[in-house]
């Protein structure tokens, strides 16, 4: 029989990959834009200018995500010549905690739990992400963060950390993801050995680093696994 620290490892991006973190800040953001005053074209604007910040901000010198998330908040707001509170920054931080799992992850999760190591690599900190993994219902072998690798993916020292946390060979990994940026070219360049790319929005990939496996949603990856 072989031991749990004997199966392979699995690994996962979180946001947007399992929970959802996209929608559950846009949603955030929209009910505090309307709330100010702000009409649809004020939403819009300040959807693009988070995102453009959240980015941006995690491209340069690092700053947990509690930090990146506040300041493209008020980026976001500015941009639609809005004012905005402390309170509405721990609205943001309270809705990318409480994002919900997508409806195929729990009982994947579960499922593939019996026979492989699971293990989340994640542009997250330990006091939000700590309340993301009591929603996905299984215990993680291992959790690597941004806050431990001190830079976000797509940074190759994501992974790095990932190697070093999980005391793993880069091909013995499946890794796991819906981002291309943030993911599967990095996956690809550290020699990962199966990246299966979970393709939950119908978005094109880049052909330079095609995946192994193409899915819409967490509940193929058992077969996947298995050809």
């Amino acid at each position: 029989m072989t031991g749990q620290n004997e199966h392979p490892w699995l690994t996962f991006d979180c946001y947007d990959t399992l929970v959802r973190y996209s929608e559950s800040k846009a949603a955030a953001l929209a009910a505090m834009v309307r709330g100010k005053g702000g009409d649809e074209g004020a939403v819009n604007t300040a959807q693009a200018s988070f995102e453009a910040s959240e980015r941006e901000l995690q491209l340069g010198p690092f700053q947990p995500l509690n930090a990146v998330l506040r300041a493209s908040l008020h980026h976001a707001l500015d941009a639609a010549s809005l004012a905005g509170t402390a309170a509405d920054e721990d609205a943001m931080i309270d809705a990318v905690r409480t994002a919900e799992p997508f409806p195929d992850v729990v009982d994947a999760l579960r499922d593939l739990k019996r026979d492989h190591r699971l293990a989340i690599l994640s542009n997250s900190e330990p006091d939000i992400i700590r309340h993301t993994t009591v929603r996905l219902g299984v215990a993680f072998d291992a959790v690597v963060l941004a806050y431990h690798a001190r830079c976000y993916k797509p940074d190759v020292g994501m992974f790095r950390t990932l190697l070093e946390r999980t005391g793993a060979v880069p091909a013995d990994i499946t890794h796991i993801a819906q981002s291309f940026y943030h993911d599967m070219r990095t996956a690809k360049d550290v020699g990962i050995g199966r990246r299966i790319w979970v393709n939950r929005y119908g978005r094109d990939g880049d052909p330079a680093y095609t995946p192994d496996v193409e899915l819409s949603d967490l509940s193929g990856v058992r077969n996947a696994l298995a050809t």
